[in-house]
């Protein structure tokens, strides 16, 4: 897509199409809180750091792997944009880190807040694909239907639709924030379906026969496989005691 150019400084459009799908999700996740009658203002601030270091790593995250443009060529960071593999990881492991933290420090859920980054990321990623449909092109790592390419460029991408019927799904069952419940079905049913999704196309590099986008997947099976063996723990233990007695 195109750029905007504000005097010497350059920012890419899908960057503001970033920008306006977290905001949106933002939005989703603050009325999910004020449904159930949780304080906003703990989870607005950490929301807030999360965007801030989501959008600072989208347009500097090149630096991760060329450091030293910031002392060869530092009028590049005005025009230049973009993320690297390992900026992504070391952001997502310290944003884990850092919300493990604030959460013991501000008192609040760790359940509400997988429960709330599950509705956010669902809607995020669907607001991300819709917005791409409605300019006539796919993103990036989405799957296109397998249509004629005039209709398939104006259809919402695959990932973006099973988004929105998983958070429809979500919202109708009802379940209160920090059961961890919805947190669970998002990755056991995104890990499903984004490898399902993949095997429809071929994957040019390949680790141990698996695609890095399928080693993600599989992750995220084995994080909702983790959470609900952490969920039924509990349960086990009471009915040994109860048993026991």
């Amino acid at each position: 897509m195109g750029a905007i150019q504000l005097g010497s400084l350059t920012l890419q459009i899908d960057l503001f199409i970033m920008l306006a799908a977290l905001v949106l999700a933002g939005g989703v996740m603050l009325l999910r809180l004020r449904l159930e009658g949780i304080k906003l203002r703990a989870y607005t601030d950490w929301m807030l750091t999360i965007l801030l270091v989501v959008i600072l790593n989208e347009k500097l995250g090149y630096l991760w792997d060329a450091p030293s443009i910031l002392w060869q060529q530092p009028k590049a960071l005005l025009f230049l944009q973009g993320t690297s593999w390992n900026g992504n990881v070391l952001m997502l492991i310290g944003l884990v880190a850092w919300t493990v933290y604030y959460a013991r420090k501000q008192q609040t859920s760790l359940n509400v807040v997988a429960d709330l980054t599950a509705h956010g990321a669902l809607f995020a990623a669907a607001v991300y694909g819709f917005i791409y449909a409605y300019a006539g092109m796919t993103p990036e790592g989405y799957t296109p239907f397998p249509l004629p390419p005039t209709l398939a460029a104006v259809l919402p991408p695959v990932e973006s639709i099973w988004c929105v019927l998983l958070l429809a799904g979500l919202w109708l069952r009802r379940s209160n924030l920090g059961t961890g419940a919805d947190a669970r079905w998002t990755l056991i049913v995104s890990g499903v379906l984004g490898m399902l999704i993949s095997f429809t196309s071929v994957q040019a590099k390949t680790t141990l026969g698996l695609s890095t986008i399928q080693w993600v997947f599989i992750g995220l099976l084995l994080l909702g496989y983790w959470m609900m063996k952490m969920e039924e723990q509990p349960v086990m233990e009471d009915k040994s005691a109860a048993e026991s007695t």
